[in-house]
């Protein structure tokens, strides 16, 4: 197997290890929310979480993801790269702290607004110590930290919900010291202290690292629009116990969740090391349409167990839950599509590129959310994330080709997602589950059978 390849396969399956583990926790959570927290509830504790996912953008200027880009930027000084981003931090958090008061604003944020800043801030300080992990190439640390974060989020959680029957006080001071944890560990793993006194003020290369994370804000933006903005308006449009449905629903997409965001932390790092090299667009192509066939793969096999998963995962009260998450499988599989490209535009500096992309998909999915919520109540939010997920696939496979020319075919691509949307609606409408899956599945390996077999035989080669 290809050098390139193995570093690749080798940082996923550590990334793997922290994220599938850490995931897994948080997966086994739901019933633990789901049993002790209202429909009310729940919906509530989730938005606070999801208004916090807004903010640490904005307040950071996302300067997390310029520390990885520039700091294995060869002929910069890492510690430099590390230093600018503390600055940002120092900023970020006074920033917070003085429109704290503002959150009052919506009157479901206002009891929580405290809550919501120390995770703002947290949240911010986590991000930039467990990138400079990966700068460090302390991919295992990451992965440990990462596990031990969600254990102490399971713990915690069960303490406060359980026992001291804190409910979304507990959901949320549970999150708050699972953060306050890791930014600890982080800060000895990385050696952060001793880099910092090594480190040198670097105006030209803050300059660079604020000019390349900039675009980012508004891209991040954009991203929790198509993410989270239909939360907001099922709360505002119909009510806090949709929302707390369709939140219970999201949790099965978040498996596959789980693959995107290993694979984007390992490929993040392969392309960036690939652009500063050869830049070798057969690397992308290969990497593409074996990543591409397992994603969608995992939809189609996802959606056929989910209607008897649901019933003995989620409590009761949110049963009905069910039938909002074949669409929602299908959109997490386009979002992994799309996070794979994103990760060209970071090795490619192309940071406005990117954030047009989904600047674009974002606004989609606010007018379809609008139109659809008020005619189809949780249907409609529905329709509007599945549209501008597979929206933005497509844009940015069209854009990037106009960088990298790679061997990607868009007539499988096409057919994949008629598969992959046929199959969905076929569960969510409840319409011949196992036999419509069967057939789905069954076409999908003819249409893919090239790739499966590739697969195969670098599998027996590996073992080989």
């Amino acid at each position: 197997m290809n050098k390139k390849y193995k570093v690749l396969a080798k940082d996923t399956a550590i990334f793997f290890l922290g994220k599938f583990g850490s995931r897994m926790v948080l997966f086994f959570l739901v019933p633990l929310y789901t049993n002790f927290l209202t429909k009310s509830e729940y919906g509530t504790a989730d938005l606070v979480f999801t208004f916090s996912q807004l903010l640490v953008p904005v307040f950071s200027i996302v300067i997390y993801d310029s520390l990885i880009r520039f700091g294995l930027m060869k002929g910069v000084k890492r510690e430099n790269v590390l230093r600018n981003a503390f600055i940002v931090l120092g900023f970020g958090s006074l920033v917070t702290i003085v429109v704290t008061p503002l959150f009052s604003i919506h009157g479901g944020l206002a009891p929580w607004k405290l809550y919501l800043s120390a995770m703002i801030i947290l949240a911010i300080a986590m991000d930039i110590e467990m990138n400079y992990l990966k700068v460090c190439n302390k991919n295992l640390s990451f992965s440990i930290i990462s596990i031990i974060q969600s254990a102490i989020l399971a713990g915690s959680n069960i303490l406060l919900l359980t026992k001291l029957s804190l409910g979304i006080q507990g959901y949320l001071l549970s999150t708050i010291v699972s953060y306050m944890c890791c930014v600890v560990l982080a800060y000895f793993a990385g050696n952060v202290h001793r880099d910092l006194k090594e480190s040198e003020y670097d105006k030209e290369l803050m300059k660079k690292m604020l000019l390349f994370s900039a675009p980012l804000i508004l891209n991040s933006v954009s991203w929790w629009v198509i993410q989270s903005s239909d939360k907001f308006m099922l709360e505002a449009m119909l009510s806090a116990a949709a929302l707390g449905l369709y939140t219970a629903a999201s949790k099965i997409p978040s498996l596959i969740n789980v693959v995107v965001t290993v694979f984007q932390q390992a490929w993040g790092i392969s392309s960036i090391k690939e652009i500063e090299s050869t830049n070798n667009s057969s690397f992308y192509s290969g990497v593409l349409k074996v990543y591409g066939t397992g994603v969608f793969a995992c939809c189609i096999l996802l959606n056929l167990v989910v209607k008897p998963f649901m019933s003995i995962y989620v409590g009761k009260e949110f049963t009905e839950a069910w039938r909002y998450v074949p669409l929602l499988v299908a959109s997490a599989g386009f979002s992994a599509i799309s996070a794979y490209y994103g990760a060209l535009y970071s090795a490619l500096k192309k940071s406005v590129n990117n954030m047009v992309t989904t600047l674009v998909a974002a606004i989609v999915n606010v007018i379809v959310n609008f139109v659809f919520i008020l005619t189809c109540g949780i249907w409609g939010a529905m329709i509007g994330t599945v549209s501008s997920y597979v929206l933005i696939s497509y844009l940015r496979m069209i854009d990037i080709s106009r960088y990298i020319k790679m061997d990607s075919s868009v007539t499988r691509f096409v057919v994949n997602t008629i598969i992959v949307l046929t199959q969905a609606v076929l569960v969510s409408m409840d319409l011949h589950i196992y036999a419509g899956s069967i057939i789905s599945l069954i076409i999908f390996c003819v249409v893919n059978h090239d790739v499966i077999l590739l697969m195969l035989r670098r599998k027996n080669k590996v073992k080989g």
